[in-house]
């Protein structure tokens, strides 16, 4: 969604993740800033969706495997983006979303993300504010990273709110 300051465009992304939530999609939500990276900014987020798809009894050991990419992104990328601070409590599994390259990193992190989630019967749906703050590289790993996974047919999407 793109348009300008004031006309509901935060109201309408808060309104359509309340939705999701409601229809069993695991959501997770961040407002992009001048001062933190993308990354640093989804990392937690993804996080949390992965603790809650490790719930699904179903989908637990598939989660756990991305929370260990999701270390091995976070060490990786740390040297880069030295924002990017999250707790694991799991080690990294070598080769998962841990080369440092954000592009194929953040593909991997998505697709163990939507593996988990298909088997947890649900989806991933990212919800992203204020768009225009994220820096045009990590933007289109972002974007990238989000085709590979419906070339894969991975259930992962993005809403995003900004300005023009």
């Amino acid at each position: 969604m793109v348009g300008l300051r004031g006309v509901g465009k935060t109201v309408l992304l808060s309104r359509m993740e309340m939705e999701a939530r409601r229809a069993g999609l695991t959501t997770l939500s961040v407002e992009t800033s001048e001062t933190r990276s993308l990354p640093a900014l989804l990392a937690p987020q993804i996080r949390l969706a992965l603790l809650d798809l490790s719930r699904d009894d179903r989908a637990r050991d598939l989660a756990r495997r991305a929370l260990r990419g999701l270390a091995g992104f976070a060490q990786a990328l740390r040297v880069e983006y030295q924002d990017i601070r999250v707790r694991l409590d799991l080690d990294p599994e070598p080769g998962l979303a841990d080369n440092g390259d954000l592009e194929e990193d953040l593909a991997a992190l998505l697709l163990a993300t939507g593996d988990a989630a298909r088997t947890a019967g649900t989806a991933l749906a990212l919800f992203v504010d204020e768009l225009q703050h994220a820096k045009e590289e990590e933007l289109a790993s972002l974007i990238i990273a989000l085709h590979r996974a419906a070339q894969r047919e991975a259930p992962v999407t993005l809403i995003g709110a900004g300005l023009p």
